[in-house]
């Protein structure tokens, strides 16, 4: 194996450096691959599958439609209300543009 290693070394300047850049690039598809499947694997290891996701949403969708149709209450009619307007962040947003506009 020796030998094998002292004959890459032998050549020309250009044999040796086009060695070099392959053996470069080889080393970071490789590192990419791995480090590739290792965080594909652990992200689908975290979370939880794309149709579990969707399932969830859809319920959550049903049981807001539920509230909705109830909102006889005091309560709920005051939820639907402040989910309606402006939330405070685009609220302090638009206060700071017009003073922002005064000055």
């Amino acid at each position: 194996m020796l030998q094998s290693i002292r004959k890459l070394n032998e050549g020309s300047l250009l044999q040796r450096t086009l060695l070099h850049i392959g053996v470069f690039v080889a080393g970071s598809a490789t590192v990419v691959a791995l480090t590739s499947v290792a965080l594909v694997s652990t992200a689908k290891a975290v979370f939880p599958p794309h149709d579990e996701t969707e399932a969830s949403a859809e319920e959550t969708k049903q049981e807001g439609a539920e509230a909705d149709a109830d909102s006889s209450s005091p309560e709920a009619a005051a939820d639907t209300a402040g989910a309606k307007g402006k939330t405070f962040a685009q609220m302090r947003l638009a206060n700071r543009r017009e003073s922002a506009a005064i000055r």
